[in-house]
């Protein structure tokens, strides 16, 4: 063997080592890659679980909260039951969206049934966003009279509805930027899941599977 097929030997042999190396770099990330995306796919899974468990526990505090305050105010019965039956008709329509959009069955359908349902969570949602905002301004507007005449003086019952109303604008202001965080939510699960659509183009009914 002479020196030049030596040295041509032995850059061939650099070579191959250097790309193991490089390949397995480049596995090592691509491994990285696959595990941030899965967790973030899980996180905005769980965003949706909140969703309907934190409408349980808004109902759930909510009612009595309205029906002691009317019972101390001594306010008409009309207020309590419009916002109680305000409360359990949004709580009932969040249960019914959510209902066949759980972790455990999400994540055991195939790709294409689990797209349909986030895409037709995500329209109802937005209807649903929609109606409850306009009920609870109308609720709110006609409750305002009754809480301007419910205080000793015109001052207090002034002060009274102008809190009333920053109270509400903050938590329309809080539920707006939360409607969006949950609709990104909605719009990276369907990437992922378009996502793992290409990739199991060869097998349509494969279950959406996480580790």
């Amino acid at each position: 063997m002479n020196k030049e097929e030596f040295d041509f030997r032995q850059e061939l042999e650099q070579m191959r080592q250097d790309y193991a190396a490089l390949k397995e770099r480049f596995d090592k990330q691509q491994i990285i890659n696959e595990q941030l995306m899965e967790k973030t796919f899980k996180a905005d899974v769980s965003l949706l679980s909140f969703d309907k468990n934190s409408g349980i526990i808004a109902c759930a505090l909510g009612i009595p909260v309205i029906i002691i305050l009317s019972i101390i105010k001594k306010q008409e019965w009309w207020f309590p039951t419009l916002a109680t039956l305000y409360c359990l008709t949004f709580l009932w329509a969040n249960l019914w969206m959510h209902k066949n959009l759980s972790k455990d069955t999400l994540y055991a359908e195939d790709v294409l049934s689990a797209t349909k349902k986030v895409k037709r969570f995500k329209q109802q949602y937005q209807r649903y966003i929609y109606i409850s905002y306009i009920t609870a301004v109308i609720l709110v507007g006609l409750y305002t009279p009754t809480v301007y005449h419910s205080w000793n003086s015109p001052e207090q019952g002034a002060v009274m509805v102008v809190l009333l109303w920053v109270i509400v604008a903050s938590m329309f202001i809080w539920g707006f930027f939360y409607y969006k965080r949950l609709m990104k939510a909605c719009d990276s699960i369907l990437n992922r899941l378009q996502v793992k659509e290409d990739d199991l183009s060869t097998n349509r009914n494969m279950k959406i599977t996480l580790t």
